[in-house]
C-alpha cells in the first residue's frame, strides 16, 4: 500500500524536544501509523546552526534549514524598534523572503504531499500559493496566536501593524484549512468566536507526554533518587518546571516571593530555564533552581518529588508540563489556567487538584499528606495520563483522523448531522450517541456534536473529541437536577456556521426541561432543518410534550411502540419505531480473560441498586449446590457515591451468603468494546433489574452483542428484546435460579440462545439504525 505523505511546516526545530511547542511537534507526528510518512520542514530561530536532515522515528523525518543572516538582521532591527520584543515568529510571513533556501525546501515537500500541516501560522502566507486544491490543509494551532500575541505586545508602542498581521495570517489559514486542531476546548471556542469558524472544522487534540519512559516506580526508588538529586530526604518536595516564557516567569516568581515563605517546611524545586527569572530576587532557603537540565536529569527530579505545582495565571493552550508531572506519578496542584484542557475545579482526574492561586498555600500541605496516606494515589495519577494523554496514543489517533479525512475528500459531499446529546462522560446515552455517530458516518454523514458542558463531569478520554467536532452548547446538571439548560447563542452559532442538514436530539427527561426542548425544536425547525427526537425514557415523557414536539414539526423516534400511548392520529404521523441498536465488536479481550473451572455468570450496567446486582449475588448463592464452582463476574461502572454504598452492601451480602470468594465486580467505566470482549467469556449474562419505565435498555443491547445467553427481569425496559432474551416472568430469586440453572445445564439450549442473539445483533446494528434515521429526515446516505 502506498503511504500517505504528510508535510508539516514550522519555523523551529523539533529535536531536541525542549519546550512545550517542540514536545507537541514530536508527540503528534512521531508515530501516526505504519502507512503514514511525515516530513517536517522547520528551521532555527537563532543563528549559527547547520542544515539537518534526520530520521527521528520510523515515521517522522525532520529537515531543518537555517535562516539566512539577512533574515536575522531584519528581525533584530524590528525588535529594536519595538522595545526589544521577540518578533522573529510574528514577522516571519514578511521576512522569510530573506531565507530562500527555507522556502525552496518547504515548496519541494509541499509538492509531493497529500496533506499539508501548518503548525503555527507563520509559514502559511508565503506558501499559500503552493498548495493545490486536492491537498488536505490542516492548521495545528498550538495557541490562538491572535489572542496570545495581543496579550504579549498590546502595550508595545508601534506593534499595531504587527498585531494586524498576526490576526490576518491566522484568519486566512483558518479559512483555508479543512481541519483546525486546537489544544483545548477553550481554544476551540475562541477560534469559533474570533473567526466565525465552521465548527465542523474543529477538533480538540490535547497535549500529552511520552508515558512509557517512567514505567512503574516504587517508593524506595523515589527515595534513592532524591538522594542522587541532592535533595533532602526528610523534607517534602514540590516541583515546578518551565522555560523562560512570560507566564512561567510569573509562576516562578510567585513560588519564590509568596509560596516558599508561606510554607518554609517544603522544598520547592524550579526546573528549567525559568530559574533564570529568580536571579536577583531575594533568595529563599527552600527554593532550588536547577537551570536548564537534560531529559535524564529532568525525569530524575520529577521522580524524586512528592508533588508538582503549576501556579500559572496566564497563557493559552494546555500546559504540557502537566502531563509530564502526571506521567511521573505526581499529584498536581494547579490553577484553572494551568489545568486548561485537563480538568476544572469540579472535574479533574484523580490526584489533580484545581484551586485559585490564593489557595495554593492552604491546599499544598494537604496534597502532600495524601501522598503519604494514599499509597495508590501515584499509580492512579500515572494511569490517568497513560489512558488519556499519552503521546503514543494521541499520535496514532491523529493518524486515523487524517487518513479518514483524506478518504472523505475523495468521496461525495456528505450530509451534515448535528446531534444534541451527552458526550464523552459516564452516561449510557452518551455511549449510545458515540456508536450512533459511527453509524451515521458509515452511512455517509458528517456528524457535529452539540454536547453538554463538562462542568461537574470528568471526560472519559480524548479520542471522541478528536474524531468528531464538538460544540459545548448546554448544561447537564445531574447533581442537583435543577440547573440544566441550553445556550441559545451557542446553538444559533452552530446553526448559522455549521449549516446542518439534520438535527438529532437524544432526549431524556433528566437532560433538559421540557420548555427548553420545545424551544430548541422550534428554533431549528424555523430554519428549515429537519429535526428528529430520539426518546430514551419515552414512557416517562408526557403525551402533551410528545404531541407538542410533533406539532412543531419534529419526527419522534421511539424504541418501543407502547411509548406512543396517548398520542392522537395527527401526532402519530410524525412517529417512527426503531429498536435500540446494538454495538458490534470484534475486538479481542484487553482487560483480563478468566480461565475458570466453573460456569461464569456475568452482569453489565451501572452499579445502582435497581440494576439487580444484589439479586444476581443471591441467585449465585442459590445455584451453588448444583454448580459449586460457579462465579459472578460483573462489569458495573461506578455512578457516584451511591455506587460506593451499594458496592459495600453487595459485598456484605456475598459474605453473608458465603459466596464472597466467587464474586468479582469491576467498577471501572471501560470502553464498551472491552466489556463486550469480556462478556463473551461468560456462560450466561444475568440482568435482574428492578421495575423501570425507561424506554429501552442500552445495557441489554451490549449484553446481547456478546453473543451469549441473556436472562432479564420482567421490567418494561426489556420489552424490545423480549423475543431474544429469556424474560423471567416474576422478579424472584427462586425464579431466576431455576432459569439460570436450566440454561447452564443445557449446552444445546445455551447454544441456540447464543445463535439467536447473534442473528438479532446482525439485524439491529447502529449503522442500520443510523441510515434509517437519515432516511426519515430525507438526508443522503451511501446506501
Amino acid at each position: 500500500m502506498e503511504k500517505l505523505k504528510v508535510t508539516v511546516l514550522d519555523m523551529q526545530p523539533i529535536t531536541p524536544a525542549v519546550g512545550g511547542g517542540r514536545q507537541r511537534l514530536l508527540g503528534l507526528y512521531h508515530g501516526m501509523g505504519p502507512n503514514i510518512e511525515v516530513t517536517y520542514v522547520g528551521s532555527y530561530d537563532w543563528p549559527g546552526e547547520a542544515y539537518r536532515d534526520a530520521q527521528v522515528t520510523e515515521g517522522l523525518r525532520e529537515i531543518c534549514v537555517p535562516l539566512d543572516g539577512a533574515h536575522f538582521e531584519a528581525a533584530s532591527r524590528l525588535s529594536g524598534e519595538l522595545d526589544g520584543a521577540t518578533v522573529i515568529d510574528v514577522a516571519f510571513p514578511e521576512q522569510v523572503i530573506h531565507s530562500p533556501a527555507f522556502l525552496a525546501a518547504a515548496r519541494k515537500h509541499i509538492a509531493t504531499a497529500q496533506v499539508v500541516v501548518f503548525t503555527h501560522p507563520w509559514c502559511y502566507p508565503p506558501l499559500a500559493g503552493d498548495i493545490r486544491a486536492d491537498q488536505l490543509v490542516i492548521y495545528d494551532a498550538h495557541n490562538v496566536e491572535t489572542l496570545l500575541k495581543t496579550e504579549a505586545l498590546q502595550h508595545v508602542r508601534g506593534a499595531e501593524p504587527l498585531l494586524r498581521l498576526v490576526a490576518t495570517t491566522e484568519q486566512d489559514l483558518v479559512e483555508r484549512s479543512q481541519l483546525v486542531l486546537a489544544c483545548s476546548r477553550e481554544d476551540a471556542e475562541n477560534f469559533t468566536a474570533l473567526f466565525d469558524l465552521d465548527p465542523h472544522k474543529l477538533r480538540v487534540v490535547p497535549n500529552g507526554a511520552f508515558t512509557d519512559r517512567f514505567g512503574d516506580v516504587e517508593q524506595a526508588e523515589r527515595s534513592a533518587g532524591r538522594a542522587a538529586c541532592g535533595l533532602r530526604a526528610d523534607r517534602p518536595v514540590a516541583v515546578f518546571m518551565g522555560s523562560m516564557y512570560g507566564p512561567n516567569i510569573e509562576a516562578a516568581r510567585y513560588i519564590n516571593d509568596e509560596l516558599a515563605p508561606a510554607l518554609p517546611g517544603i522544598d520547592f524545586v524550579v526546573v528549567g530555564g525559568v530559574g533564570e527569572a529568580l536571579l536577583g530576587l531575594q533568595s529563599r532557603p527552600n527554593v532550588i533552581a536547577t537551570g536548564v537540565v537534560d531529559d535524564e536529569r529532568r525525569d530524575a527530579l520529577l521522580l524524586a518529588a512528592d508533588v508538582a505545582i503549576n501556579p500559572m495565571s496566564a497563557g493559552s493552550g494546555t500546559n504540557i508540563k502537566m502531563f509530564d508531572y502526571m506521567a511521573a506519578g505526581l499529584p498536581v496542584l494547579s490553577t484553572v489556567v494551568g489545568a486548561r484542557g485537563i480538568g476544572s475545579e469540579e472535574s479533574s482526574p484523580a490526584g489533580v487538584m484545581v484551586v485559585g492561586l490564593a489557595a495554593f498555600a492552604q491546599n499544598l500541605p494537604g496534597l502532600i499528606s495524601r501522598v503519604s496516606n494514599e499509597p495508590e494515589l501515584r499509580a492512579t495519577v500515572a494511569r490517568a495520563v497513560r489512558e488519556r494523554f499519552s503521546w503514543e496514543r494521541i499520535s496514532r489517533q491523529l493518524g486515523l483522523l487524517v487518513s479518514n479525512e483524506v478518504q472523505h475528500r475523495a468521496g461525495k459531499q456528505r450530509a451534515k448531522v448535528a446531534m444534541l446529546t451527552t458526550w464523552n462522560v459516564v452516561c449510557g446515552i452518551g455511549e449510545h450517541s458515540a456508536y450512533l455517530a459511527e453509524g451515521l458516518s458509515a452511512c455517509g454523514a458528517e456528524v457535529l456534536l452539540l454536547a453538554n458542558d463538562y462542568e461537574g463531569h470528568q471526560p472519559l478520554g480524548f479520542e471522541r473529541d478528536l474524531h468528531y467536532p464538538v460544540s459545548r452548547a448546554w448544561r447537564w446538571d445531574n447533581k442537583s437536577w435543577v440547573d440544566s439548560g441550553f445556550d441559545a447563542s451557542a446553538l444559533e452559532r452552530v446553526l448559522s456556521l455549521g449549516r446542518p442538514d439534520v438535527f438529532l436530539i437524544q432526549h431524556h427527561s433528566g437532560f433538559l426541561p421540557a420548555y427548553d426542548v420545545e424551544r430548541i425544536v422550534d428554533m431549528v425547525v424555523g430554519k428549515g432543518i429537519p429535526v428528529l427526537v430520539e426518546f430514551h425514557d419515552g414512557r416517562n415523557v408526557s403525551s402533551e410534550l410528545k404531541a407538542k414536539l410533533a406539532e412543531l414539526g419534529a419526527t419522534l423516534v421511539f424504541h418501543h411502540d407502547d411509548e406512543t400511548a396517548g398520542l392522537a392520529a395527527d401526532a402519530l404521523r410524525n412517529v417512527s419505531i426503531i429498536s435500540h441498536p446494538v454495538r458490534q465488536s470484534a475486538s479481542a479481550s484487553r482487560l483480563r480473560t478468566a480461565h475458570l473451572d466453573g460456569p461464569i455468570i456475568s452482569g453489565f450496567g451501572f452499579l445502582r441498586p435497581y440494576k439487580g446486582v444484589m439479586m444476581a449475588i443471591r441467585v449465585l448463592a442459590a445455584i451453588r449446590r448444583q454448580f459449586p464452582n460457579a462465579r459472578y463476574v460483573g462489569w458495573h461502572a461506578a455512578y457516584g457515591a451511591e455506587s460506593e454504598r451499594h458496592l459495600a452492601e453487595c459485598l456484605d451480602e456475598a459474605r453473608r451468603l458465603g459466596v464472597a470468594d466467587a464474586v468479582e465486580i469491576d467498577t471501572t467505566f471501560h470502553a464498551v468494546e472491552d466489556v463486550i470482549s469480556e462478556l463473551r467469556h461468560a456462560d450466561l449474562i444475568l440482568m435482574p433489574y428492578e421495575p423501570s419505565n425507561e424506554g429501552a435498555s442500552g445495557a441489554v443491547q451490549i449484553a446481547l452483542s456478546a453473543g451469549r445467553p441473556v436472562v432479564v427481569s420482567p421490567a418494561k425496559i426489556f420489552r424490545s428484546v423480549a423475543d431474544i432474551a429469556h424474560v423471567v416472568p416474576v422478579h424472584d430469586k427462586a425464579q431466576y435460579a431455576q432459569v439460570v440453572s436450566g440454561i447452564l445445564a443445557s449446552p444445546e439450549r445455551a447454544r441456540a440462545m447464543s445463535e439467536q442473539a447473534a442473528r438479532w445483533v446482525a439485524e439491529n446494528t447502529y449503522e442500520r439504525a443510523a441510515c434509517r434515521m437519515l432516511s426519515l429526515a430525507g438526508a443522503r446516505t451511501v446506501a
